[in-house]
């Protein structure tokens, strides 16, 4: 597989990797602060069903326990933003608090999928 996009950021001096692959009528998100990548917690997030409401995206934790929240919102906000399914894989081996890295990962997120909205 190709990925879609493939970057990184420095959060509070730590790396994050973000690899994002389309796949069909999906796609495969992975954040680590890792470059191998990992399992960590594995999130599906699902767009809302009725176009144009103000439903909100849906999400079901299918792997992890630790950064249960960072996962929710990442995988909610990514399904609502691509309007398609996505299953998050993110990985955070050093431990941080997740309140820590969440307001700068969001917005670096929700910049990378505008684009990619943006440009179909």
């Amino acid at each position: 597989m190709i990925p879609l996009v493939k970057k990184d950021i420095l959060i509070e001096n730590l790396k994050i990797y973000l690899v994002l692959f389309k796949l069909h009528n999906s796609f495969l998100l992975l954040i680590s602060d890792q470059k191998e990548m990992g399992l960590g917690n594995v999130t599906l997030g699902s767009p809302p069903l009725t176009e144009g409401l103000k439903s909100i995206s849906a999400s079901y934790n299918l792997f992890g326990v630790d950064k249960k929240l960072l996962s929710t919102i990442i995988s909610e906000k990514a399904s609502h933003i691509l309007k398609k399914p996505v299953l998050l894989l993110l990985f955070l081996r050093d431990k941080i608090k997740e309140e820590e890295i969440a307001k700068s990962l969001l917005n670096f997120l929700i910049e990378i999928l505008t684009e990619i909205v943006e440009k179909d």
